[in-house]
């Protein structure tokens, strides 16, 4: 049985290799013998002029006389893209590439056949790791055909030519057989009712569909990389550069980071960063390299005192005008953990970066509010600083070039609302909220997934946070004048959800740390603990408590809470990047890791 299946493996893979030849060798086309019908124009590719890639894919990649090289010159990727196509060449087709080369073909690559900020923006979430809800809307019959196996960012962060396209579903049903049934053929009778215009009914199948849009939608050549191919170079971005960001279940922090160029690589740099957390004030300092490729895409790693267990990757987007970067560094088993980060370039002028508080009680005196910038005055004072209406600043406590700390009275008849902040010239728009009450507040997010594992396969954890909210003039909750007071420090717990009969979910899915809101999923596996020797598997309500401080009154507990499900391991990863090194490590590419 074994050896039958391991032959029909066999000769699957031997006609989609007889396929992709037959097709890769209709791309690198010759010309028609004379007297010969016509034949259909061939699509042209991107000629690829690197030695280092000729030599390293031209054993499988046939280039014709344009230098046009067989299924490379008909595609544009992400470097992560073309990371992933390299590694798969290593692991399935044979390839023996050493890292640095593997190195140089991929950024060769992200550079001459990559996207254009305009085509990589709607999908920057795929690359960051951010876990969201999308919706693809171009295309009913494509998102469905393309997200049974792996998300749409990962479709439409490519551009490639309709045969590419074509050779792109015979590569999917050469290794994943069943994907025909699952998504690419229609299940069911054909249709039967004509369309809404009265065209007859569409009788393609839905990868038929697919196909046709993308090529449509997705071309190799586009205006935005024709025009971006033309100015494109590498980015100047050494200098000092002040960070701001969001440190899931931390909160806001506020900084600077020093980049500088590595000597004989114009898109290489190495960094160094000193941020606070600043509603504590703990600072971290961290040290890191990047690349920049296609002369926009920030793709770096770096570690708080050397720890490997520190790590952080970081993808950022590069603005055109090299003045601000934006994305977000993560670490995690799934890469769920993670910050999001803003650069600014700094200039010699003060500038605003945030407070440690989101919000000031109203009849309050001698509060401490601390205002984190770069280049704040030596020689600070209360005049200098506007708070706006019913907020006066009695004295300084202290001043540094990033940071001061002053103390704040705010009359009892100030107005409830948003407050923009003005410091010696420099100024932050609704920086912190005046409030007289805290009248709800909201776990986010509202519902996570974490995965069980420890055994065979990584956890996949989950952090919480809890917001204030004050309902506003209407005095209604969740509505658009709603003011958000920013994190309080809840106390955390589990609850059931009660999703089957005699749930005991909450017993055995994880822990919840009561002070941070951060979950840990249990190991993967049955548990001989659990009847039935279930997995560690189900639902919860996480919920969040908080008693606000009622100048001196009577307060209730308010409580929130958030929908948990932990489920089983990621058995299959369709991205083989995932949980790799990075895109500048050392050891981010090679042969047959």
């Amino acid at each position: 049985m074994i050896t039958a299946t391991r032959a029909l493996i066999g000769i699957t893979l031997l006609l989609v290799t007889l396929l992709v030849n037959a097709v890769s060798t209709q791309q690198a086309a010759t010309p028609t013998a004379p007297g010969a019908a016509p034949t259909a124009k061939p699509e042209d590719g991107i000629p690829i002029t690197n030695q280092t890639v000729q030599k390293a894919c031209g054993s499988c990649h046939r280039a014709d006389d344009k230098g046009q090289m067989s299924r490379i010159s008909f595609q544009r990727q992400t470097p992560e893209g073309w990371q992933s196509t390299v590694q798969r060449m290593a692991a399935l087709n044979g390839l023996q590439i050493d890292p640095a080369t593997a190195r140089e073909v991929v950024k060769y690559l992200a550079n001459n056949l990559g996207l254009a900020p305009e085509e990589a923006k709607p999908a920057a979430w795929e690359v960051e790791r951010r876990g969201i809800d999308y919706k693809y809307t171009a295309s009913a019959d494509t998102e469905a055909v393309c997200i049974k196996c792996h998300s749409m960012g990962r479709v439409i962060s490519q551009r490639r030519t309709k045969s590419e396209w074509d050779l792109l579903i015979a590569m999917h049903r050469g290794w994943y057989p069943l994907v025909d049934n699952q998504a690419f053929r229609r299940n069911g009778p054909p249709p039967r009712d004509p369309a809404s215009d009265g065209r007859p009914p569409d009788l393609r199948q839905p990868v038929e569909k697919a196909v046709d849009h993308l090529a449509r939608t997705f071309p190799l050549k586009t205006p935005e990389w024709t025009a971006w191919s033309a100015t494109m170079r590498p980015a100047r971005l050494e200098g000092t550069w002040t960070l701001s960001g969001w440190d899931l279940g931390k909160g806001a922090i506020y900084g600077s980071v020093v980049i500088a160029p590595v000597t004989g690589a114009p898109d290489e740099f190495t960094t160094n960063m000193t941020y606070r957390i600043a509603r504590t004030g703990q600072t971290v300092t961290r040290t890191g390299r990047s690349v920049v490729y296609t002369g926009y895409q920030w793709r770096g790693r770096s570690t708080a005192g050397g720890s490997q267990d520190t790590a952080l990757r970081e993808v950022m987007f590069v603005d055109r005008d090299w003045r601000q970067m934006e994305g977000r560094w993560f670490m995690g088993g799934y890469d769920e953990v993670g910050l999001d980060i803003r650069l600014e370039r700094a200039g010699s002028e003060p500038r605003l970066l945030g407070t440690d508080r989101a919000a000031l009680r109203a009849g309050s005196t001698g509060q401490e509010l601390k205002i984190y910038g770069a280049n704040l005055p030596a020689a600070l004072r209360p005049a200098d600083i506007d708070l706006g209406p019913g907020l006066t600043v009695s004295r300084i406590a202290s001043v540094t070039p990033d940071l001061a700390t002053v103390i704040v009275d705010v009359a009892s008849g100030a107005a409830v609302g948003v407050r923009d902040l003005f410091v010696a010239g420099a100024s932050r728009p609704k920086a912190l909220a005046v409030f007289d009450r805290i009248d709800s507040i909201k776990v986010k997010p509202d519902w996570a997934m974490a995965r069980v594992g420890g055994a065979t396969f990584p956890k996949m954890l989950a952090q919480f946070e809890a917001w204030a909210f004050h309902n506003g003039v209407d005095g209604r909750a969740d509505t658009a004048d709603d003011i958000n007071l920013g994190l309080v420090d809840a106390s955390w717990s589990m609850e059931e959800y009660a999703a089957t009969y005699d749930d005991d979910d909450a017993r055995f899915v994880g822990t919840l740390d009561a002070a941070t809101g951060r979950f840990t999923p249990n190991v993967d596996g049955p548990n001989p603990s659990r009847k039935g020797s279930r997995n560690n598997i189900g639902d919860v309500w996480i919920v969040a408590k908080y008693t606000p401080d009622s100048a001196g009154k009577p307060a209730s507990t308010i409580r929130a809470r958030a929908h948990l499900l932990v489920t089983v391991p990621l058995y299959m990863r369709f991205d083989p990047t995932v949980g790799s090194a990075p895109l500048d490590s050392p050891r981010s590419l090679g042969a047959k890791q």
